[in-house]
């Protein structure tokens, strides 16, 4: 049957790649499953296809669901997603990028604004004080007069 001879190749590719993508040995799968090492053996190489409650501890092992061990090829899938978390990462990279673009730019801005409050403010304190010094004059010229007119 041609659906068998996919799910069995699927199946077959899919748990050797899971199997040395996490860096295990036919041991430590056999161990940690109690399923024969031959047994992973024959169904990596497509000899034999395991029954449902076998499919369900690798599929629980490798946290990937039965309908995919079966029906796709996980090596090519991770390809395709780890191509597409690369061109994520560029994204959020030149997005950073332009965001620290703005910022530097922003901070230019504030600081040029900054800048053109402390000058505004030395203005205002100059002409604060000409205004003290003016009226200082004003009142001298005010006693003065007031002077003139007693005598």
């Amino acid at each position: 049957m041609e659906i068998s001879n996919n799910a069995e190749y699927f199946f077959g590719n899919n748990l050797r790649f899971l199997r040395k993508e996490r860096k295990l040995t036919l041991l430590n799968v056999s161990e940690a499953l109690d399923v024969s090492k031959s047994a992973i053996s024959d169904y990596e190489n497509g000899k034999t296809l395991p029954g449902l409650d076998v499919v369900k501890k690798f599929s629980n092992f490798f946290n990937v669901p039965m309908d995919v061990l079966y029906n796709s090829d996980i090596a090519e899938l991770h390809k395709t997603n780890t191509n597409y978390a690369f061109k994520a990462q560029e994204a959020v990279k030149k997005a950073m990028d332009f965001e620290n673009e703005k910022y530097i730019f922003n901070m230019k801005i504030m600081t040029q604004k900054l800048e053109s409050i402390h000058l505004q403010i030395q203005m205002l304190k100059q002409l604060l004080e000409s205004k003290e010094s003016e009226n200082k004059t004003l009142r001298i010229n005010i006693k003065l007069l007031e002077e003139l007119v007693k005598s």
